[in-house]
């Protein structure tokens, strides 16, 4: 009703209405005005006419005593209808005749010509008498209700004419407005179309009305303008993402060489000097590429072409190594860097670990930036938990300058910075902030902050992540020692490690006591010493006022009534000495902060087990020796990255031959083979989709497969899918690092190399297990990855039959759940060939590509049979 009344028919109606409502009172009061007076002297004049000629019947008979006659001529007369009273009286006032009077009011004797009383009009006609000349007066009374409702007859008939003469107006007014609103209903209809996106309808209107007619031109000529602006938007936005594809590459390239030649020159003999200025130079080329990376990821934002990874991960690990990341910057500056997970918090997650990484990183590296003392706290607590699906809240509080309340919301917006003077104090893009609260929403969240000047600031977000079931092979290994009741003493000055520890020990079931100072832990010692007791473990903050934690284990190693006791010295400082004192004061064992979650499980077990300690600044880990040397043919244009990509793959031992372009791919191929082509994307000549094709194409006639990766500067969404379709096996982005060409290249090995079969058994020449790496990654326990590599030769056997039984079901979800435990087993053990060609099955397994999982199901075997002589032969130098 509300809408029809706004309607353009609604309010035509109201005005006719309105109209007609005003007019009836006009009406009305001009018929009172008019009429009635007319009506009203019509009758005088009839009844007036009526008088004089009854006056005229009665003047014969009034002489000779006739009364009698009289009285029957005025019976008659009160025939007439209007006639309530009728006498004659002679001027002696004899009266000659008499009718009773109907009205109330009586004749007086002055009664005059004329005059209206009680609905009646009396009358009196003067009467000559034929016989002595003398007067009589024929006295009449007329009722004049007949009057009155003749006059309100009149009224009711005005009243029909007004009504009917309202509808009639309200019926044309509703079909000309009908009439003049259907076109630009039609008009409206259209542009909402259009505003969806059908931009090919044009505004016609369907009728001749000249208003609507130029309405509906001007509207088309908005539409070619709108369809015009929309073309013209998506070439400049074809060529914005054309263009940050060309400048990814142009950056990104020149980036791949700096980087590169910075990591080699790094790992060859320097003065402390130089070491100093190409360490500076790599970091240096480190900002830039996150600068890079900003842009592209706010651009691929703006486009809405960024789509999130699902995958499982661990929480508490992932956020440790983040903040590992960032524990050198924060430690520079003596900033105290503390990760709280809230112990209920699930840790076996699946969703974009990477993109939750980027957001952590952002907030806290933001937050060591604007942080001159004291500390900056990452916390995590479940706020919705079911079975399938869990949201967090995260908060990075720090003791930084804060924000002020007017800036609070612009630090948000794109390119905003809280001081954007060229002479600002603090760097960046202005983008972080942006980009993060983007990858929040995506994540089903919001971020938000609180904060006061000089007191510091805390930003807060919520996201939502899907619970991940682990399986078997990838449940964590379980506990050298036992833990449960054990008695430790948490020494820190600070509250909120103390608290974080204390959560974490209570978690595992441990029992742990907290205190504050180095001279309440000695009190803490002397009290447990008196009373019998001792502490198995102290974890002891190496940094504290007045007594740190160096003076504390001093003081412990030489009070002879302390019990010997496991102490683990904890220290966000970077003092290049601090090794050497913990090995004089017979401490167990030195770790950095901040404290991954498995970090300090593993260092507690290896204290308590007295294992070989390493320390965080042990070297690089080495590489594994390739199991195979491959001959690979390198086409890249840029000199420099030539240069680069040939050191590393010639230090591992394998051959490399250059090509410049995609012609010269060509060329080559003609005369020699290769187990691998290292394909740059954008080169002259022919690019490397141009020659990928060009040998796919020949590859129809032999019947050979030369496995191709591409390496190309593009970092946009879709450019590895692009790849990929363009008949590339695998992909790495520029700048390419060491690890991951050599992971990329070296992983093809086991599908390079052809199983050759002789009597059933494959017979492969290279071991096919990096131990070495394994063994890295539990921290050097021997014991701990044999009794691993004895799991997985116990369970894999039974795990290949049921993947080849479901090949043969063609049972997806059976084979990828099968291949995904191997996967996931190899890979702990440094199996990571096995791992590859595992990973392979699980995604034809996921894609109903039972062919393909078949086909890699033999490589499987003949993997295993590779793996199973180096597990045997690490286990017997290992004993379980």
């Amino acid at each position: 009703m509300r809408r029809f009344f706004h309607s353009f028919n609604g309010r035509m109606i109201l005005a006719v209405v309105g109209i007609h409502l005003l007019l009836v009172p006009v009406l009305l009061f001009g018929i009172y005005r008019v009429i009635k007076p007319s009506v009203e002297e019509q009758f005088v004049n009839f009844v007036r006419s009526d008088a004089l000629l009854f006056g005229n019947l009665i003047a014969p008979r009034l002489g000779g005593g006739k009364s009698w006659e009289l009285q029957e001529l005025l019976g008659e007369f009160l025939l007439n209808g209007r006639l309530a009273y009728a006498d004659i009286v002679s001027e002696s006032g004899e009266l000659h005749a008499d009718v009773e009077l109907n009205a109330k009011q009586q004749f007086q004797e002055d009664f005059f010509f004329g005059e209206h009383g009680d609905d009646i009009y009396f009358l009196a006609v003067p009467v000559a008498n034929p016989d002595d000349g003398s007067l009589a007066m024929l006295r009449l009374g007329y009722d004049e209700r007949q009057v009155r409702h003749d006059i309100v007859v009149i009224y009711q008939r005005s009243a029909y004419f007004v009504a009917i003469y309202l509808g009639l107006s309200l019926l044309v007014v509703g079909l000309f407005g009908r009439r003049l609103v259907s076109p630009l209903e039609r008009l409206r209809d259209e542009a909402e179309q259009i505003a969806a996106g059908n931009h090919t309808r044009q505004f016609s209107s369907g009728t001749k009305i000249s208003e609507v007619l130029a309405l509906t031109e001007h509207l088309e000529k908005m539409r070619q303008a709108l369809v015009s602006a929309r073309d013209a938007a998506l070439q400049a936005a074809g060529a914005k993402t054309e263009f940050l594809a060309n400048m990814s590459h142009e950056i990104r390239t020149p980036m791949n060489g700096i980087m590169g030649m910075i990591g080699l020159a790094l790992r060859t003999e320097l003065t402390p000097q130089q070491r100093e200025f190409l360490s500076m130079a790599n970091s240096s080329a480190d900002a830039l590429l996150r600068i890079v990376n900003d842009i592209l990821d706010f651009s691929k934002i703006d486009a809405r072409k960024l789509e999130l990874d699902h995958a499982p991960f661990k929480l508490r690990e992932s956020l440790g190594d983040t903040l590992k990341l960032l524990a050198g910057h924060s430690h520079e500056k003596g900033l105290e860097l503390m990760l709280r997970i809230d112990p209920e918090t699930p840790d076996d997650l699946m969703g974009d670990i990477g993109r939750l990484n980027q957001v952590i990183i952002n907030l806290v590296g933001n937050a060591i930036k604007f942080t001159q003392h004291g500390e900056i706290v990452l916390q995590v607590k479940p706020e919705a938990v079911n079975d399938d699906r869990v949201r967090l809240h995260f908060s990075v509080q720090d003791t930084g300058i804060g924000i002020p309340r007017d800036k609070q919301q612009l630090i948000f917006e794109a390119f905003a910075q809280i001081d954007a003077s060229s002479t600002r104090k603090f760097g960046g893009t202005g983008l972080g902030l942006s980009i993060s609260s983007r990858l929040v929403e995506l994540m089903g969240g919001q971020l938000w902050l609180e904060s006061e000047e000089h007191k510091g600031s805390t930003f807060y977000f919520s996201a939502w992540f899907d619970r991940h079931s682990r399986s078997d092979a990838e449940a964590a290994a379980p506990a050298l020692i036992d833990v449960k009741g054990l008695p430790v003493l948490i020494v820190d000055d600070n509250n909120i490690n103390l608290r974080v520890f204390e959560e974490i020990l209570h978690h595992w079931g441990m029992a742990p006591t907290t205190v504050d100072s180095g001279e309440a832990a000695i009190e803490a010692l002397q009290r447990m010493a008196e009373t019998g007791g001792t502490y198995s473990l102290i974890l002891l903050d190496a940094m504290m006022p007045i007594m740190d934690g160096f003076m504390v284990a001093k003081m412990i190693r030489e009070d002879p009534r302390l019990e010997p006791v496991t102490i683990m010295m904890l220290s966000s400082a970077d003092r290049p000495d601090d090794s050497e004192r913990c090995r004089d004061l017979g401490i167990n064992l030195y770790v950095r902060k901040p404290v991954k979650h498995s970090e300090l499980w593993h260092a507690i077990q290896s204290a308590l087990g007295k294992a070989e300690s390493r320390s965080a600044e042990r070297g690089p880990l080495v590489l594994a020796k390739p199991p195979k040397l491959l001959n690979i043919l390198l086409a890249e244009d840029n000199p420099v990255n030539q240069f680069m990509a040939v050191a590393l793959l010639e230090e591992r031992g394998h051959t490399v031959q250059v090509a410049n372009n995609g012609q010269e791919v060509l060329d080559i191929l003609q005369r020699d083979q290769f187990d691998l082509i290292l394909m740059d994307v954008q080169m002259p000549v022919m690019d490397g989709f141009q020659a990928t094709e060009a040998i796919r194409a020949g590859e129809a006639q032999t019947q050979k497969h030369q496995r191709i990766v591409a390496m190309t500067a593009h970092a946009l969404k879709g450019d590895r899918e692009r790849c990929l379709a363009a008949g590339m096996d695998d992909y790495i982005a520029k700048p390419v690092q060491e690890q991951e060409l050599l992971a990329t290249v070296e992983c093809w090995n086991m599908a390079a190399a052809e199983p050759e079969t002789q009597s059933g058994a494959a017979a492969p020449a290279a071991p096919a297990l990096e131990w070495q790496e394994a063994l890295n990654r539990v921290r050097g326990r021997s014991q701990l990855l044999a009794k691993m590599m004895s799991l997985f030769l116990e369970q894999s056997t039974g795990l290949l039959e049921d993947a080849a039984e479901a090949i043969r079901r063609r049972d997806g979800e059976a084979l990828r759940l099968s291949a995904h435990t191997l996967k996931g087993s190899a890979n702990s053990i440094g199996a990571f060939e096995f791992g590859k060609i595992a990973q392979r099955i699980e995604s034809s397994g996921l894609e109903a590509a039972y062919e393909d999982a078949g086909a890699d199901l033999v490589l499987l075997r003949a993997a295993m049979l590779r793996l199973e002589p180096e597990i045997q032969t690490f286990l017997a130098e290992n004993s379980v």
